[in-house]
């Protein structure tokens, strides 16, 4: 039983590892929010069991407390021999409905809850409630530094930290027929929110064009979930980016995909990441990667191999994709071994096979 919310990344995540696990091996029950995707998820021509519940992003003590009455409600009565509960709210709700059913329970956070403010105090409130909910769960991080975090910050046993590394299908063959216009332009992804950095991209971008006026920045995934949309157009007017910057909403999943196909690299300047999706899905396309040197992106780009792996400065930033932009050697070379890496550690054909045999164990 998946518990999670079918938004963004996770949506994709859950979506590719029930589509690629091999037919007739488990069944499988998903949990998500009502405002959620609300595409029907199928294995082959199975159409998965699902329920809707009030599991919402905010804090909320009534909503979260009727969402946790429902899922031990579900469990009870499905009574599923593994739960795979993701993020945050998910994680948190999945482990407590988990204990009191006494189920098996494996956690992906997709990113630790703790990293996700700037309030030292919201870290510290976030990071309890990890460790105290760590003990009756098994950790299933979805890269190695992310389960190293969940030893060293978390405490979880290195018995019960396991990882099972994102992976996606190979984009290499998927077109979409969106037309994108013929121009030099670098792609992103990633909702205006504290995590995605969207306001240091800003300075990157403003000491990129005062030497090349004409580059575009495709920013992809403005829409849902994005707290600092506002403000994040206001500043792009402010400071007169608006021929540079183009803030694309939620398109389909293929349409972002030809975007990042067309552009000249693809850039990640998170704070914070599980496994990022995006850039796997970029790689596989064999694009090079200029990202910042933070857990998740350092699992999936090498330094001077694939791209760059960055601190966070924006001269730094800067010099690097202005370096990458005229070295078109050294970017497809880059690009080359995004696709080596992919197709060596990222396929999840292959990788689906390690999850089947973390849910059966016993």
């Amino acid at each position: 039983m998946h518990i999670g919310q079918l938004v963004g990344g996770l949506d994709i995540y859950i979506r590719n590892s029930l589509t690629y696990m091999p037919q007739g091996s488990l069944k499988f029950i998903i949990v998500h929010g009502k405002c959620d995707n609300n595409e029907p998820i199928r294995r082959g021509d199975e159409l998965l069991k699902e329920y809707s519940v009030n599991l919402y992003r905010p804090l909320s003590l009534w909503n979260d407390l009727i969402c946790l009455i429902k899922i031990i409600k579900i469990i009870r009565n499905d009574k599923p021999d593994v739960i795979h509960c993701h993020s945050a709210k998910g994680g948190f709700i999945g482990r407590l409905a988990g204990f009191v059913t006494r189920t098996k329970t494996v956690y992906t956070p997709h990113a630790f809850s703790f990293l996700c403010s700037p309030s030292p105090l919201k870290k510290q409130f976030y990071l309890i409630l990890e460790r105290l909910s760590r003990f009756n769960s098994y950790l299933l991080a979805c890269s190695e530094s992310e389960r190293k975090m969940g030893i060293e910050i978390v405490h979880y046993k290195e018995s019960k930290a396991l990882v099972w590394r994102n992976a996606v299908p190979d984009a290499s063959n998927w077109h979409s027929d969106v037309k994108i216009k013929d121009e030099r332009f670098i792609c992103y992804i990633g909702r205006p929110c504290y995590q995605k950095n969207p306001f240091f991209l800003l300075d990157v971008i403003r000491e990129v064009i005062m030497s090349d006026a004409d580059l575009k920045f495709y920013w992809l995934g403005v829409g849902y979930h994005s707290p600092d949309l506002a403000e994040l157009k206001r500043k792009i007017e402010e400071w007169n980016l608006d021929k540079n910057i183009v803030l694309l909403p939620w398109l389909s999943h293929k349409m972002c995909l030809e975007y990042v196909r067309k552009s000249l690299f693809y850039l990640s300047v998170s704070l914070y990441e599980g496994l990022p999706l995006s850039i796997i899905e970029a790689m596989s396309l064999g694009k090079a990667v200029i990202a910042s040197d933070v857990v998740g992106n350092r699992d999936c780009v090498c330094h001077n191999v694939n791209g760059f792996l960055l601190p966070f400065d924006k001269n730094i930033f800067a010099e690097k994709i202005k370096e990458l932009i005229v070295n078109e050697e050294r970017r497809s070379l880059f690009g080359e071994k995004s696709r080596d890496l992919y197709l060596s550690k990222f396929q999840i054909k292959n990788q689906v096979l390690e999850l089947q045999k973390i849910y059966e164990a016993d």
